[in-house]
């Protein structure tokens, strides 16, 4: 058992923004311990250090570097009013009001040509996802070969809100009472994000959530949060960070995901339909928390993120129309990644 704790607390420290690398999955910068990201000024430095015996060119190249660089402060929190959790960021979302800055080399790239800041979305999925809280009976937890990642999309709703999807993906469904197991899973989140100008230009706070719970079947029990709803949401210290961390709780081997005990466990009394979910019986519940790796996708047209062998599953693919199979290949699997980034479950 405590070689599986450790590789738990491994996954733990994952966090963060995407592998993908070149493709613009991570965010920009490097996030410090405050949460705060500096980012690079080699061309305001370039243009600070070079010399000229032109007093006219020596002037234009400093009133060109008089700007400071622009750092990324961000961080989560829960709001004095409602406790509700939000997310406190100076970069403006929006791509024309990023370039607007004062500032030297503001993070304004928006590889998906959504209008969104690509750093800000990469900030808003890396912050607001959720942790899972998985059962002690998971089989996950024994199987040496399982894999958990997240895939997401930030975009913007028709009336200015965010929408955060992000789909939570399993490399096997391990059924339930020796039935229904299949490769690949795919289960998912999103939450509605309400701009807070409170808390930076790019500031947001949680104004709905939906937890998905077998979407889409005839046990779907999916669930909506809002207003004094919202208070039911789990919240914990992020196990890097320190700050405020949603918490989601995943059923054994099935992944339908659920927003307390409460909810999960009131599901069905009737053997093989019930569900069971969080660690019962542990010492440190913590133990049994995974915040896998995550990629951002992007928009179907303009993708950011498609194969998604970085993260742990090859021949799957984030906005192709397929079966998501975990990495294991075939068909028959779990719906597609795609369906869990489209389809906005507020309207």
């Amino acid at each position: 058992r405590s070689g599986v704790f450790v590789a738990l607390g491994l996954w733990v420290g994952c966090a963060g923004p995407s592998p993908v690398g070149d493709d613009g999955g991570s965010s920009s910068g490097t996030a410090s311990s405050s949460g705060s990201v500096g980012l690079d000024s080699t061309g305001a430095s370039t243009a600070a250090s070079s010399s000229s015996t032109n007093a006219s060119s020596a002037a234009s190249s400093s009133d060109e570097t008089s700007a400071a660089p622009f750092e990324h402060e961000f961080y989560t929190l829960l709001t004095p009013e409602a406790g509700t959790l939000a997310l406190h960021s100076n970069l403006p979302p929006a791509v024309d009001a990023c370039l607007a800055l004062p500032a030297a080399d503001p993070p304004c790239e928006d590889l998906d040509a959504d209008g969104l800041v690509d750093a800000w979305e990469d900030v808003v999925l890396d912050r607001l996802r959720p942790l899972r809280r998985l059962d002690e009976a998971e089989s996950a937890i024994d199987d040496p070969d399982a894999v958990q990642a997240d895939v997401g999309r930030v975009t913007t709703a028709a009336d200015g809100s965010f929408r955060l999807m992000v789909m939570l993906g399993y490399s096997r469904d391990y059924g339930s009472c020796g039935f229904t197991a299949h490769d690949g899973d795919s289960e998912r989140v999103v939450l509605s994000l309400a701009p807070l100008p409170s808390e930076g230009a790019g500031g947001v706070v949680i104004d709905q959530a939906y937890t998905a719970a077998h979407e889409g079947t005839a046990s779907d029990h999916g669930r909506f949060f809002a207003g004094d709803e919202l208070a039911q949401l789990v919240v914990t210290p992020d196990p890097t960070t320190g700050q405020p961390r949603w918490v989601v709780f995943p059923s054994a081997d099935k992944h339908a995901t659920y927003a307390t005990l409460e909810i999960c466990e009131g599901i069905s009394p009737v053997p093989c339909f019930d569900e069971d979910c969080g660690p019962d019986g542990v010492d440190d519940p913590s133990l049994f928390d995974v915040l896998p790796v995550v990629g951002n996708a992007g928009e179907l047209e303009t993708p950011r993120l498609t194969d998604l062998a970085a993260l742990g599953f090859p021949g799957d693919d984030a906005w192709a129309d397929q079966d998501f199979c975990g990495g294991q290949g075939g068909s028959g699997c779990s719906a597609s990644v795609r369906s869990k980034l489209l389809v906005d479950p507020f309207l």
